[in-house]
């Protein structure tokens, strides 16, 4: 992979099910700039089966359009059936090595968070990795304690130029921090997602 497509990885689902108006969110921040998308659906009011497919590749249309990677986080079957370009998975998700062949020539991204889970991970199967939560972050339930610069230091330190993407509680303030800590590009949701113009909150990050 190009580790500049994780530049400003944009990460996001349907919003509780709300598909209209996530899909103009997505096209708004493709529209900006966003480098990378991973469509991460969790929590309540999340889409399911037909209504999970029908939406992946709807974002699979406008990543197309744009020229932009589309990762589908956990969920192997779904990155197949929408004909995403990638997956990342989690520590407790397949292992890399196991996943089907069709991942072969695809982005397989994985979370590593701190020296145990590096320890347990085999990073000979993997594109890139996501470190953190670099900061504490209110968008993943399952997030562990902030790792801070420091953390993200040690871990570039550790894989070398393994292409690495920093998340967990980026902000406008302190993403240029992450890329001086050795970061290629940060995973965003909440300062994108949550903005009042979304066009104009990404266009800020690329410009830092």
């Amino acid at each position: 992979m190009n580790k500049k497509d994780l530049k400003l990885y944009f990460v996001y689902g349907s919003d509780q099910g709300d598909v209209e108006r996530s899909l103009e969110v997505i096209r708004q921040a493709l529209e900006a700039g966003i480098t990378m998308f991973q469509l991460r659906e969790k929590g309540e009011g999340a889409l399911q089966g037909r209504a999970l497919l029908d939406f992946a590749r709807s974002v699979r249309a406008l990543t197309l359009e744009y020229g932009v990677p589309f990762i589908v986080n956990d969920d192997a079957a779904l990155a197949m059936e929408a004909g995403a370009d990638g997956l990342h998975i989690g520590q407790d998700d397949i292992p890399p090595a196991d996943l089907s062949a069709w991942f072969d020539e695809k982005i397989v991204g994985l979370s590593v968070g701190n020296a145990h889970e590096l320890a347990a991970s085999d990073l000979q199967e993997v594109d890139y990795i996501g470190t953190g939560p670099v900061f504490a972050t209110q968008s993943k339930d399952d997030a562990g304690e902030a790792i801070g610069i420091t953390g993200l230091e040690w871990m570039r330190n550790q894989v070398g130029p393994l292409p690495m993407v920093a998340i967990g509680g980026i902000t406008h303030e302190n993403y240029k921090a992450c890329l001086d800590a050795g970061a290629d590009g940060a995973a965003v949701i909440s300062a994108i997602a949550g903005a009042e113009d979304v066009g104009q909150a990404v266009r800020r990050f690329l410009s830092l």
